[in-house]
């Protein structure tokens, strides 16, 4: 798209190998148009069926592979000789140990590579088909849930690592989101017409149209994103202000504990902005006067 009558005769590997060996040589070009109910037809299957198959495989199977391997496993084998050890109140207790142990550890590594590669086909493909978002939303709100009942029964329980933020992800979803901007806006304009749309050929195209629509696209999106990131910059988030308060309030406490609880109602000491006016004329009379003075000593000298 759209050189798809140039190259799909030489991707047909089977017919380009059978007529190498026959007398044929050259490859014919048949004519291709680029179909675009098989393009969203893609779209609808990775937005929704690759997703129920995703969460299936990933919070369905392993609960009851787990669940019916247990249950088979202690059938056969019965308790074990290290439970027979076990103090009765603790039994209870290092039986679910045990069980968690032999559970999986949890990646969420793996979380990250699905939403990013979600994200890529909302940003990119989303014009395909326009519920997208839609299924994409209503899939993390089971994905969030499903993903909960992973961590909290199928894997082991994850040791909590603070973290400033996501890492190298946010420049894989700030890359995509700034192709997303160029591939959207050029599948709108290929296929905006009902009869005008390419249908593989590059002479239907226009092309000066097509570089204006990604430039305005690309200049749009840059845009976008300086009025978010200054509108952003602007405003604290709840914990920021929390912390804010919180330190305030120790510091308050501690001013009030040491000079007095009326520490709070004197005067500011004076500033650039308010007060006495600090020159280079007033650090050399006193440093001259201070020198000059019979009783002054040899430190302040």
């Amino acid at each position: 798209m759209p050189f798809g009558n140039l190259m799909v005769p030489y991707l047909q590997i089977f017919a380009t190998t059978a007529r190498t060996f026959s007398s044929e040589k050259s490859i014919a070009t048949q004519e291709f148009r680029i179909n675009p109910d098989r393009l969203k037809s893609q779209m609808v299957y990775s937005a929704v069926t690759a997703q129920l198959v995703n969460v299936a495989l990933e919070s369905v199977v392993p609960y009851v592979k787990r669940t019916v391997l247990g249950k088979v496993q202690t059938k056969r084998t019965g308790q074990d000789a290290t439970s027979n050890q076990d103090l009765p109140e603790e039994h209870e207790f290092l039986q679910r140990v045990r069980e968690e142990a032999k559970l999986k550890v949890y990646d969420v590594a793996t979380d990250y590579h699905e939403m990013v590669i979600q994200f890529g086909y909302l940003s990119l493909f989303s014009s395909i088909w326009p519920l997208t978002p839609l299924a994409f939303f209503i899939n993390n709100w089971v994905e969030l849930r499903s993903d909960a009942m992973k961590i909290a029964i199928t894997s082991q329980r994850p040791i909590p690592w603070r973290s400033d933020s996501i890492g190298p992800w946010l420049n894989a979803l700030g890359f995509l989101s700034r192709t997303g901007s160029i591939v959207s806006s050029a599948l709108v304009f290929l296929f905006s017409g009902e009869n005008d749309s390419p249908g593989g050929d590059p002479a239907n195209v226009n092309v000066v149209g097509l570089l204006l629509t990604l430039l305005s696209s690309e200049f749009l999106y840059l845009g976008a994103q300086s009025v978010v990131s200054y509108s952003l910059a602007q405003i604290d988030s709840p914990g920021l202000q929390k912390e804010r308060v919180a330190r305030y309030s120790t510091r308050k406490q501690l001013l009030e504990e040491t000079l007095g609880p009326d520490a709070m109602k004197e005067t500011a000491p004076p500033t650039l902005d308010a007060g006495e006016k600090i020159t280079l004329a007033a650090p050399q009379r006193e440093a001259k006067s201070l020198s000059a003075g019979a009783n002054s000593t040899p430190e302040q000298k």
